[in-house]
């Protein structure tokens, strides 16, 4: 082997032939066997119902009829569709979670091994001398090496104490991988061990991992990374978070599948492995980019997991924002260019583990998507779904309670004590890395390089204010968001969009607050300086001990009957509610009459003896695909609607919903034309507007008068119409409003304009859409807009520009100004309709 000539050494060991680069592994005499835990079984019942649950959630979710405004429905889609595919990838693993065994004859080999670690001018000379002392105390034989690239005197001093090869060297490319790649053209054992300088290993760390090598197609073996500043910060504590079930049962199933990751510390390899594809392979993430080529080489990899070393995990925002944006931009480089590259030459699984393993990093893509939707539909008051708020919780809940059953059993496998719970710090730290994931993504498609910097191993500094801008800023926008939306409507889907919009703010100043130090610590000074404050934490803490402490362990003894019992209980539930549904739920026209839910309706003006006439023509027309979905119809002035029950009748044939829109004059309530229209409407079981056109001296006679209608008819057994409001004078709206109780829509009557274009009624209409935007009530309701039909341009286009501009229109009729009425009627101060 040809030594570089700049390399500098304090100790000189004999060469050793190595196996020739690009040579196969040998055929498996020895396997690494896998022991399944004893509650596996139990695993694979939770999720199975787990996946039940999904595949009806999804089958329920995708129906046509849930989409809103499509695009973003389409996003919230893809946010939906990456977690249930996170969640799968989880359950994947859980179900085959083993824990290797050593081959039978591991005890009788000794092997040569090599244990590197390297050093970098800007981290502390304490922490690299702490490590050395520790690869020394390693009880199994063994050469220790510091990578230096600084080529620090003090190191090399360090180094001849201990006995510690010091390498360095003078042309430093391929960073962390060039560095251990020039230290191995020295280093001679059949074993090499690559150690972090922040990781201290435990003197039983190669008793723990040698002997796994047994098997001769093994080609790395990785055990746990264990933190031990996790503590120091809130940052430091969410980063470590974020690391348990990774190192817990997500790699004990990855061992079953032959996907364990090398991880850039505490892995052992085979050096026949290493040389048989060059070395440790370079990059911002070159440990998994040499995972990678072994794999694709052959070679087997075991996760073992034992905590034989611990090291330091990000404490400061700074630190952790540099290591996560160097992963994120290698990970994708890896899946655009490297994994297309050795696709053919790995297994199904490991097809699929390196397909999915830099997906973590598109996380902060579908945050993205989770913050901006609903500031982008309560700015633009459109809403991504159409669905019952009641169905989406009877399936959602059952799935996410399966879910967290899940990975509460899933946490059997944790390492250590501490680290079950529901890892809250990492969560909320995950949420505030959105836009450096989203950076590492954008990086990678326009190519821009991410020089490779150790992550800093200093401790934390003051307050991060800084480096959390983008997440404060993207908090206020949400905040202003929802406070802009309920100015201008209250709906329950904006509703719910405001209180979604609300937790994102919360969630990513928390994620704000995490990284600011010396705040943290001057609130913990003021807490521990106020003993009813401890003594009421250490009851709170105390109690919780105790009920959790009986409970838990019971409830995850029984999960498999709970989750049996929920999804008896969702099927039961699904069951009676789709019976209900289609028994007892309104159609989606009432719906849509009531409520202007369910998309832009589009209709015309017609006299009633027209569609007399083509009544008694064809008297069993059934409904055509080109009837309009709405149609106006002007009848004569009375005191309620006079309509015969044959136009209604065809219009319903025909799939047309009516808008009866009349002038009422001021007669009893007890008169045989009321007692008439009331009959006709009682007997129309369909969906019916209303729209009555009441003349008044005040407003205050007009509202009492249309108040005293619509009781009127409902007091007479019709409450099944929805009523349509015009308001009577565009310049005081609010004035004349009736209330919300008495009103479903509010109407735009540009018929009298004359031409009436969708540019030339914009004037009028947004001085009405002002108004309407003052009071919650008004703007809350949906807008019947009736406007003439413009020449040369099609009712589907007219409205598609409708729509575009005013998506608080939901029906829009095309048709001729309604004919110049003969009696003008005019109610005075008390008005004229009498029970």
């Amino acid at each position: 082997m040809i030594v570089n000539h700049t390399m500098t050494m304090n100790v000189t060991l004999p060469l050793q032939t190595h196996k020739p680069k690009g040579q196969l592994p040998p055929a498996v005499s020895q396997p690494v066997r896998n022991v399944p835990a004893a509650y596996v079984p139990r695993m694979r019942v939770l999720v199975i119902i787990g996946v039940l649950l999904m595949v009806h959630f999804i089958w329920w979710f995708a129906d046509d009829d849930h989409i809103g405004y499509a695009p973003l429905f389409w996003l919230l889609t893809v946010s939906l569709g990456f977690k249930c595919l996170k969640m799968l990838h989880e359950w994947y693993h859980y179900i085959q979670v083993s824990e290797p065994v050593a081959p039978a004859t591991s005890g009788h080999q000794q092997y040569t091994v090599d244990m590197l670690t390297t050093a970098c001018p800007s981290e502390p000379r304490d922490m690299i001398v702490d490590t050395l002392r520790a690869m020394q105390a390693v009880t199994y034989p063994h050469t220790s090496y510091l990578c230096d690239e600084g080529n620090d005197p003090y190191l090399r001093h360090v180094c001849a104490e201990l006995g510690v090869v010091h390498v360095t060297r003078q042309l430093k490319v391929n960073a962390k991988a060039g560095n251990i790649n020039h230290a191995l053209q020295q280093a001679t054992g059949e074993l090499c061990v690559v150690l972090d300088p922040d990781h201290v290993p435990t003197p039983d760390f190669l008793d723990k991992v040698v002997p796994y090598f047994a098997d001769p197609t093994v080609g790395y073996a990785q055990v746990v990374q264990a933190y031990s500043n996790q503590e120091e910060t809130l940052v430091a504590l969410g980063a470590a978070e974020q690391t348990y079930q990774f190192y817990g049962p997500l790699m004990m199933g990855m061992n079953t599948y032959n996907t364990a990751q090398s991880i850039g510390a505490n892995c052992t390899f085979r050096r026949a492995a290493l040389d048989s594809i060059g070395g440790h392979a370079a990059g911002l993430t070159e440990d998994m980019h040499t995972a990678m080529c072994l794999h694709a080489a052959g070679w087997k990899s075991v996760y073992v997991p034992a905590i034989v070393s611990r090291g330091l995990v990000p404490a400061s925002l700074a630190a952790f924002f540099a290591q996560q944006l160097k992963w994120a931009r290698g990970s994708f480089d890896l899946l655009f260019h490297v994994y297309p590259r050795l696709f053919t030459r790995f297994t199904w699984r490991q097809k699929l583990h390196y397909a999915t393993l830099p997906l973590y990093f598109f996380s902060g893509v579908i945050t993205l998507i989770d913050i901006g939707v609903p500031i982008a539909a309560l700015i633009m008051i459109q809403f991504p779904w159409h669905l019952s708020l009641g169905e989406f919780a009877l399936h959602m809940t059952p799935l996410l309670l399966v879910s967290l059953l899940i990975r509460y059993n899933a946490q059997r496998w944790l390492r250590e004590p501490h680290e079950t719970g529901l890892h809250l710090a990492g969560g909320f730290l995950r949420i505030g890395t959105w836009w450096i994931y989203c950076l590492g993504l954008l990086y990678t498609i326009l190519g821009v390089r991410v020089p490779y910097i150790p992550t800093p191993k200093e401790g934390c500094g003051g307050n991060e204010w800084q480096l959390s801008l983008p997440n404060i800023a993207l908090a206020a926008l949400s905040v202003g968001a929802a406070r802009y939306a309920h100015y201008l409507i209250q709906t329950p889907y904006a509703l719910l969009m405001m209180a979604l919009a609300m937790s994102n703010a919360a969630f990513l100043m928390v994620s704000v607050l995490m990284a600011q130090h010396d705040l943290l610590r001057s609130l913990k000074h003021f807490v521990n300086s106020k003993h009813w404050v401890q003594n009421m934490l250490q009851k709170v803490e105390h109690w919780l001990t105790e009920r959790t402490g009986a409970v838990l362990p019971r409830f995850r003894t029984a999960a498999v009957y709970v989750a049996c019992c929920l999804i008896t209980a969702h099927a039961f539930l699904s069951v009676g509610v789709e019976f209900w549904r289609h028994h007892i739920t309104p159609s989606a026209s009432l719906i849509w009459a009531h409520t202007g839910e369910g998309g832009l309706r589009i209709g015309h003006n017609e006299a009633p003896s027209t569609i007399w006439s083509a009544s008694v023509r064809s008297a069993s027309q059934t409904a055509s695909p080109m009837a309009p979905a709405v149609v106006e119809l002007w009848l004569t002035p009375s005191v309620a609607p006079q309509v015969e029950p044959a136009v209604l009748e065809q219009l319903d044939a025909q799939g047309s919903l009516p808008l009866l829109s009349w002038e009422v004059k001021p007669e009893s309530v007890g008169s045989s034309e009321w007692q008439r229209s009331v009959d006709i409407l009682k007997q129309h079981s369909k969906p019916l507007l209303l729209r009555p056109i009441i003349r008044a001296t005040n407003p205050a006679a007009y509202r009492a008068a249309w108040q005293q209608l619509v009781t009127s008819f409902k007091a007479s057994g019709v409450s099944g119409p929805a009523w349509v409001w015009t308001p009577p004078r565009p310049d005081s709206v609010a004035a004349y409003f009736p209330g919300s109780a008495f009103t479903d829509w509010v109407a735009a009557d540009y018929l009298s304009l004359t031409p009436a274009t969708l540019a030339e009624i914009k004037k009028p209409y947004t001085s009405l859409r002002l108004q309407l935007a003052e009071r919650a009530e008004l703007n809350s309701k949906p807008i019947f807009m009736l406007a003439l039909a413009q020449p040369g341009l099609n009712q589907q286009a007219q409205a598609k520009r409708l729509k575009q501009q005013y998506p608080e229109v939901k029906a829009l009729i095309l048709g001729s100004p309604k004919a110049q009425q003969t009696e003008v009627v005019v109610l005075n101060a008390q008005p004229g309709l009498q029970p």
